[in-house]
């Protein structure tokens, strides 16, 4: 009985490893096809358009620190902040609570 009870708990070990290396494939982002990377340099007062995913970012200071704030130009669901040492998600409209932030 103990031996089929091994053979059952492998079985299902094995599955589940199985389908978690399907999901993975399957969930998997293949990288974006551009041409030969860039590297802009922007000042404060400039603005970016980045038409491939819809976004439109600005650079300017805040409280002293200069900053680059991304938004969606259309429906826009989620703004983004990227400062030097945080990067700041919040609800369009609503930034005193952001609902992730994280470092870079």
């Amino acid at each position: 009985m103990r031996v089929r009870t091994r053979l059952i708990g492998s079985g299902v070990l094995a599955g589940a490893i199985g389908c978690s290396f399907v999901v993975g494939q399957l969930t998997v982002t293949n990288a974006a096809r551009a041409s030969a990377a860039r590297i802009y340099t922007l000042r404060v007062g400039d603005r970016v358009l980045i038409p491939s995913v819809g976004q439109r970012c600005t650079v300017y200071v805040e409280g002293g620190a200069p900053e680059l704030f991304c938004d969606r130009s259309r429906r826009a669901h989620h703004q983004v902040t990227f400062f030097r040492d945080d990067i700041q998600v919040w609800k369009v409209g609503n930034p005193d609570s952001p609902v992730w932030s994280g470092k870079p």
